[in-house]
Order: structure tokens, then C-alpha cells, then sequence
């Protein structure tokens, strides 16, 4: 039921696009020659829901930038089990710090190497029809851990698009606890601890990356260190990562209602600002 809600949410943001798309679709393929070689776009942001998420999972973040003037919303994508990539929206040479939001198809898929070939499926097709080379990238909870395997794995490929800046959100690094996630069996694999030990090695291919991260937490009290999902001792893990010589690391933990592990992205305007701030007003 739940599959069959987030098709339902996919197709309204479809219908509603559909003249832009289909007008965006014809234009891409007969112009992707000149908009490569041209490359004047500026570096797109890309926001990646957790496990379960949907259509409004970064809504309020991507909305709410472009209401604050930072950035401006331009595609969705959609990604299929089969790494089928397909745009709807519209991508402007104009716009103004372009925002992409990325929605999986399968969005319980446990297995984040899975959705790391499809955030590789989707840069491919990005490079390849908007000539794009950099990118920041956005990701919540289960979603952080897809974005870092694609990094380790992926982004030394050739013509392969670097990644600029990070912003982790609610980041379940470490094994969880089985209360918490019961449908989710790979928040308990042994896997999750291998991947993140390849990462900390001293020649991971993250740790030669040239990046700018930014790790956001949440507690719901100053006792408990906890977003009702994730610990905050889970998220904070990634300070052991980004010690690259070419990267920088920063920390935002936040306590209350807001810091809860859904209202990080969905109702908290502090977390915004950080992002906000972090992403575009850069000295």
C-alpha cells in the first residue's frame, strides 16, 4: 500500500509537469551537444530522501530556499529499480543555485548499494545532458549511507561528476538497534560496519576527495542523545571520515520537538539557515 501512495504522489508531480517535461525530454536530446560544450549552469544541489521517504520528504528544505532567494527548484528525477533515470521540470541556464530532487521508485530498498548505482545512474545522465561536472549533494538518514558508498565506489570513475559539498543529515553510520528499525534488516548488517571502515582508511577514495561537509544532528533531549531514530554517537561517527587534506568538517547538533529524526528536514527553520547558509553564502 504504502509502493502503491508514493506511485500515487509521483504521478501528481508528473501530471502536473507533464507539459514542461515532455517539452524538457524533446529539448535534451536535441540539444545536449550544445549545452555540454557551453557548461554555464551553475552547481546543482541534489536532495536525497532516507529509507520510506517521499515525495514532501525535502520539500520544505528545497521549497523554502527558493522562497528565501538562495536557490531555485528546477528537476525531479525519478530513478527505477532498473536504474532507469527520467526528468520532469525544467533546468534554465538562468537558474539561480539550481535545486534537484531525486526520488527513488523503490523507496524502502534497504541495500544502499543498490541506490548508490542509481545516484550513479542519475550523474551520468546529468553529465550527459546538462554538461554538469560538480555537484552538492543534500541526503537524510538511510539516504546519507547510499551517498557515501556511490563516493567511495564511484566518484574516481571516468568523466565522473565531483562532488563539492555534503550536507549528511541524520546519518545512521553505525549498527543500530533493533527496536528502533524492524523493517529495515541492513541498519543491523555487519556490512554497515565494513563500508565505514573502508571509508576512515587513511587512502579511502573518500578521504581524497575535495569536499565541504556539513553534519547535522538531532536529540530530542540533552539526555537521551537520540532523534528517535537515529543516536546522535551513530551520526557523529562521520567526523572519523572527512580528514582528507582537501576537505573540512563541520557539526550542527540540535535538541528539541524539531531536532526529531522527520522534522530535521521537514518543519525545522534553524536546520534550513545552516544549510542555507553552508551551501550558498559561502565567503
Amino acid at each position: 500500500m504504502k509502493k502503491i501512495n508514493l506511485i500515487i504522489k509521483v504521478m501528481l508531480i508528473i501530471l502536473t509537469t507533464a507539459v514542461s517535461g515532455l517539452i524538457l525530454e524533446q529539448r535534451v536530446s536535441a540539444s545536449t551537444t550544445e549545452t555540454t560544450k557551453s557548461n554555464k549552469r551553475q552547481i546543482p544541489t541534489l536532495f536525497f530522501h532516507g529509507f520510506g521517504g517521499t515525495v514532501h520528504s525535502m520539500d520544505y528544505l528545497i521549497d523554502q530556499s527558493q522562497i528565501d532567494g538562495y536557490a531555485t527548484r528546477t528537476l525531479t528525477i525519478t530513478v527505477n529499480p532498473q536504474g532507469k533515470v527520467r526528468l520532469f521540470g525544467n533546468w534554465p541556464k538562468s537558474a539561480h543555485n539550481p535545486e534537484i530532487q531525486i526520488l527513488f521508485l523503490n523507496n524502502h530498498e534497504s541495500d544502499y548499494h543498490h541506490t548508490a548505482k542509481w545516484i550513479d545512474a542519475t550523474l551520468k545522465k546529468l553529465h550527459q545532458n546538462y554538461g554538469v561536472t560538480r555537484f552538492n549533494a543534500v541526503a537524510h538518514s538511510w539516504g546519507n549511507n547510499a551517498v557515501l558508498y556511490y563516493l567511495e565506489t564511484y566518484s574516481q570513475k571516468k568523466n565522473q561528476p565531483q562532488i563539492d559539498s555534503l550536507v549528511n543529515i541524520a546519518a545512521p553510520m553505525q549498527v543500530l538497534n533493533r527496536d528502533i528499525y524492524r523493517r529495515n534488516d541492513w541498519r543491523y548488517s555487519k556490512q554497515l560496519n565494513r563500508d565505514f571502515r573502508t571509508y576512515i582508511e587513511p587512502d579511502s577514495t573518500i578521504r581524497k576527495l575535495h569536499i565541504r561537509e556539513l553534519n547535522i544532528m538531532g536529540q530530542l533531549t540533552t539526555e537521551d542523545h537520540f532523534d528517535k531514530a537515529v543516536p546522535v554517537a551513530s551520526a557523529q561517527s562521520l567526523q572519523r571520515v572527512f580528514k582528507g587534506s582537501h576537505q573540512t568538517y563541520q557539526a550542527r547538533l540540535f535538541t528539541g520537538p524539531r531536532a526529531e529524526h522527520s522534522a530535521l528536514t521537514r518543519r525545522n527553520p534553524k536546520v534550513l539557515h545552516d544549510i542555507e547558509n553552508f551551501l550558498w553564502n559561502r565567503p
